[in-house]
């Protein structure tokens, strides 16, 4: 069974409301239930407001019993950037082109970390469109709609509040002809919503009833809960002038600082109308309606009566909606103007009205995108299925296939099997031969060894100034001598039979004098280090530092013929030479 009921979410800074409405046969609209809930704390500080909310929400989704319900919802003003914008007549299929740009000049973000939309405004034959723009942060968005599925419920997105009061506002007061300004004052801003004929303008500034319940708090002292709940108690708006004040000091006091704060709306709304006036081409409003939980406090209606000389009212968004008898007639008489988002929420989800930019969290993008793409999806599957279905019979008949060539192959290999084991038996031996021919390949390579070191050395050297009197293996640091039996053992005694390597060489010698003196022997071991980087040396001398391999008597008291040095060289693994005991 379908269900017919319209639910509209308002997640407000300092309010949250839910209410339930049904169409009428006559094609209007009926309230069948509201809830409300406040939330307590300063709406400027974030911590534990997200925790509170969602328990708020919870509980008014358990009241209404809606759980499960697909709804839009409506975000204040406050995280929403709203602008309005003059473009020339666009072409039908140029729009979203144009305005993505100019969206892009307006908003302060980069355009991909914004959700946004918006509304062409005027008549089709202007010379000038003009077009209304609204985006808010996708990470402000993203929280806002994880409370509403917290809850329960499944998001369609997201209105924002001063378009949900301008559809509200069309559909109640469609008999005033009159230019008419509602001033929605919410908890940290007010909207400005100007309606002439079928002219808008819409303009939010930065001032609410929070600001009022700062100053209370400043000027007693108190916590921000303990001063929202004197202003509650005991706000009202001090009438100024000849009005006598009131006879408690505190209470006097309160109501100057409401008195105060109104003051400074005061002047952003005069602000608004000359702007609206001498920038937009609009007529000064005959008429203001006030709205939001504020517009309670006592007295505010004469407040703006009198500073703006012009008749006020609260604004009363069931002129034109039926509500239902008992509680929910009860709550809204008396707060009414506190639920003007909800009715025009409502509106926008039974037709058309005059302002609807939704934004559309990622939830909605990601579900709206699958629903798209369920007929190709479905398709798929059923192509996937054929697929299958022939692939099945594919493969049954490459099993029949493929088990007579199995058998087959199993003959061919068992013949094969005999030669198979004949050509391992010829590994083997092939392997015995290579092992037995080792030594004799390191018995010649060793003949040569000692050849190749003494050649290369001696081509090295280019003058006769450099004489080497001492050429001597080392192995792990350590010089190798001669035993008795003529084998060469290392100097540190190792186990029988333990294996050795030389792996470097030791070489001393005489420079005599000239005119270079010691650097002689400097460039002998750059001609050989030159070698190795070009990878043509005997020796491992890249990267090899040349005060760490060489000692030399600078020859600086100049009383021999000649002076001794010393090197040593390493050898790289290939010209290592292996030996035992």
């Amino acid at each position: 069974m379908a269900d017919d009921r319209i639910i509209s979410l308002n997640v407000g800074s300092q309010q949250l409301a839910g209410a339930v409405f049904s169409k009428t046969p006559g094609g209007g609209l009926r309230l069948d239930r509201v809830e409300r809930r406040e939330l307590n704390g300063d709406p400027g500080e974030e911590g534990g407001r997200y925790g509170q909310s969602a328990a708020a929400l919870g509980e008014i989704v358990s009241d209404l019993k809606i759980k499960g319900a697909r709804t839009n919802y409506v975000v204040s003003s406050f995280p929403v950037l709203f602008k309005f914008s003059s473009l020339p007549a666009l072409d039908g299929s140029q729009v979203d082109q144009i305005v993505e740009f100019e969206a892009q000049q307006q908003v302060p973000y980069p355009i991909n970390e914004v959700v946004w939309g918006y509304q062409l405004m005027g008549d089709p034959g202007d010379i000038e469109v003009e077009v209304a723009i609204a985006a808010v942060k996708s990470d402000e968005l993203s929280e806002v709609d994880n409370l509403v599925l917290g809850a329960g419920l499944r998001s369609l997105g997201a209105e924002i509040a001063p378009a949900a009061l301008y559809n509200a506002l069309r559909f109640n007061y469609s008999d005033v002809e009159e230019t008419t300004l509602l001033v929605d004052i919410g908890a940290r801003t007010t909207d400005m919503i100007f309606m002439e004929g079928k002219k808008l303008y819409i303009r939010t500034v930065k001032i609410g009833g929070a600001d009022i319940t700062r100053a209370i708090s400043k000027e007693f002292g108190t916590d921000f809960i303990s001063a929202d709940q004197r202003k509650v108690l005991d706000g009202f708006v001090a009438l100024g002038g000849p009005y006598a004040d009131h006879e408690d000091p505190e209470i006097a006091g309160i109501s100057k600082l409401v008195r105060n704060s109104l003051t400074r709306l005061h002047s952003e709304i005069m602000r608004t109308i000359n702007f609206y006036r001498s920038q937009q081409g609009g007529s000064a409003p005959a008429f203001v309606l006030l709205s939001g939980a504020t517009a309670g406090l006592p007295f505010i209606r004469e407040f703006f009566a009198e500073k703006l000389n012009l008749p006020v009212d609260h604004f009363n968004p069931f002129r034109n909606v039926t509500v239902a008898k008992g509680v929910t007639a009860e709550l809204v008489g008396a707060n009414a103007h506190q639920f003007g988002e909800l009715v025009g929420s409502a509106l926008a989800q039974i037709g058309e009205v005059p302002l609807r930019i939704d934004l559309l969290p990622e939830s909605v993008q990601k579900a709206r995108q699958l629903e798209r793409r369920k007929p190709a999806l479905v398709l798929s599957v059923a192509a996937l299925a054929l697929f299958l279905g022939a692939l099945g019979f594919y493969f049954s008949k490459g099993a029949q296939v493929a088990g007579v060539k199995a058998e087959t192959v199993d003959s061919v290999a068992s013949d094969l099997s005999k030669y198979s084991r004949e050509i391992e038996g010829y590994k083997s031996a092939i392997a015995l031969v290579d092992s037995q021919q080792d030594p004799y390949v390191d018995a010649v390579l060793h003949r040569v060894y000692w050849v190749r070191v003494f050649n290369y050395l001696s081509q090295k050297m280019q003058n006769d100034l450099l004489y080497m009197t001492v050429l001597e293996p080392l192995s792990g640091g350590r010089p190798i001598i001669d035993d008795e039996g003529g084998a060469m053992v290392a100097a540190i005694p190792a186990a029988p039979g333990a294996e050795s390597i030389v792996d470097a060489f030791s070489i001393q010698g005489l420079w005599r004098e000239n005119p270079r003196g010691s650097e002689v022997v400097y460039d002998y071991f750059k001609g050989l280090k030159g070698d190795a980087d070009s990878g043509s040396t005997f020796f491992a001398l890249e990267g090899v530092d040349i005060s760490e391999v060489i000692e030399v008597d600078a020859g600086t008291s100049d009383d021999r013929y000649a002076y001794t040095f010393k090197m040593t060289l390493p050898l790289p693994e290939e010209n290592q030479v292996r030996f035992t005991k």
